[in-house]
């Protein structure tokens, strides 16, 4: 008798039935493709510097990412992923538009909106494939990441006192 092997987390979040794509797939994909064509055409068609488009367009790119699954999954807290996403576009078209302090508020708003979507994605998994069971994100990854958050606002901070 063969058991049953369990869906990882991964094959969870992007969706393994052809026509039922759940949110975080279109929002992965969108966040990839954003990435993808922007980066491109900045660099090519605004001659702007490689690396003073990718750092912006990758956090911008994640920040769209956030509002998909926002608008999908009906989780409109984090639909503040267009401030970031806005500030952080503007970094990459025009670097003096827009100063570091910004852009260390649109990577903590990232941070933060990406622990809050995974860990209500890994909640949801436990639930629906371990029956039941809602524990959440381990607590060294909870940790970490506001550690994380704490320092970037301290550095933030440090920034605007300069």
């Amino acid at each position: 008798m063969e058991m049953q092997r369990r869906q990882s987390f991964s094959q969870f979040l992007i969706g393994t039935a052809s026509l039922e794509r759940p949110s975080f797939f279109y929002a992965y994909s969108g966040m990839w493709l954003h990435l993808l064509l922007s980066v491109p055409v900045l660099v090519f068609a605004f001659q702007i510097p490689l690396l003073d488009t990718l750092i912006p367009m990758a956090i911008s790119s994640f920040s769209l990412g956030a509002v998909i699954y926002s608008i999908l999954s009906r989780e409109y807290g984090l639909l503040v992923n267009v401030f970031p996403y806005a500030l952080s576009l503007g970094r990459a078209v025009d670097p003096g538009l827009v100063g570091y302090s910004f852009v260390l508020l649109s990577i903590i708003i990232g941070l933060a909106s990406g622990y809050f979507l995974l860990s209500r994605e890994y909640r949801r998994f436990t639930r629906e494939v371990y029956d039941g069971d809602e524990s959440g994100v381990p607590l060294w990854i909870t940790v970490t990441i506001g550690c994380t958050l704490i320092l970037l606002f301290l550095y933030g901070v440090r920034l605007l006192q300069l």
